[in-house]
């Protein structure tokens, strides 16, 4: 349950506890989150910290317990979030509090309301683009079609501890390592590089893995009915005659 405040920096770490620390979080990303989502991101989380796999792993269960516990938290703070919007509002200081009376929900709740979404109206900036870039920038998607596509997208793909592992690369006692000495926001890879574990080489290889191993974000736009196939392909056609004008040679 949350309590009677908290601070805008306790749901951006709560978003990062779950969705992990390469998503750029914002105002904007916790307007869109939905149930569905906070709750997948859960379970993947909850599977991977529970203190039962330090018995598979051969290590400590302290760790695992104290990360288990975190996601835990992180879960019951967004899900209390997002399943009462109009318990609480967003402070311009940036803490968010809750509401003296709440009992009565609004007939216009503050929650973001999706059917008023705007799409970017600018110029395409001109340098390589992603593909969910350049949806946006050519005002095919809004902000908030892109942010769950992205979110869909990396909940989809494997982790790059499970990869190493899956390959060889470390050992039970090297993640056990990585949990442990992780840094506040600092991604597995990045620890483990840190600490030796892996080489810059291999960290390479294993993000490389990840990208290919992740489903294409055009697949989002298609299974949701917000773009169809066939306009999917032109679009690819038209990203890559975008980013061949800054090929460099």
């Amino acid at each position: 349950m949350l309590s009677a405040e908290i601070s805008r920096e306790d749901l951006f770490n709560a978003c990062e506890s779950l969705f992990g620390t390469d998503i750029d979080v914002s105002i904007d990303f916790l307007r869109y989150l939905k149930p569905a989502g906070v709750k997948a991101a859960f379970r993947k989380k909850a599977l991977e910290t529970h203190p039962d796999r330090a018995i598979m792993l051969a290590g400590e269960t302290d760790s695992l317990e104290k990360k288990f516990k975190e996601i835990n938290l992180a879960y019951q703070l967004l899900k209390g979030f997002i399943d009462s919007p109009w318990k609480y509002h967003l402070g311009s200081d940036g803490s968010l509090y809750r509401r003296r009376n709440w009992q009565v929900r609004p007939t216009q709740p503050e929650a973001y309301d999706v059917s008023q979404e705007t799409k970017y109206l600018g110029r395409i900036p001109q340098r390589k683009l992603l593909m969910g870039q350049f949806l946006y920038y050519s005002g095919h998607i809004s902000l908030a079609i892109l942010i769950k596509a992205i979110a869909w997208q990396r909940m989809q793909r494997p982790s790059v501890g499970s990869l190493a592992v899956r390959w060889d690369l470390i050992n039970a006692e090297d993640v056990m390592d990585v949990i442990q000495q992780r840094r506040k926001g600092e991604k597995f890879g990045e620890c483990a590089l840190r600490r030796g574990h892996i080489s810059k080489y291999k960290l390479i290889l294993l993000l490389d893995r990840q990208r290919m191993l992740q489903p294409q974000l055009g697949s989002y736009f298609i299974e949701n009915k917000i773009i169809p196939a066939y306009k999917i392909t032109k679009f690819v056609d038209d990203l890559k005659a975008h980013n061949k004008k800054f090929w460099s040679y």
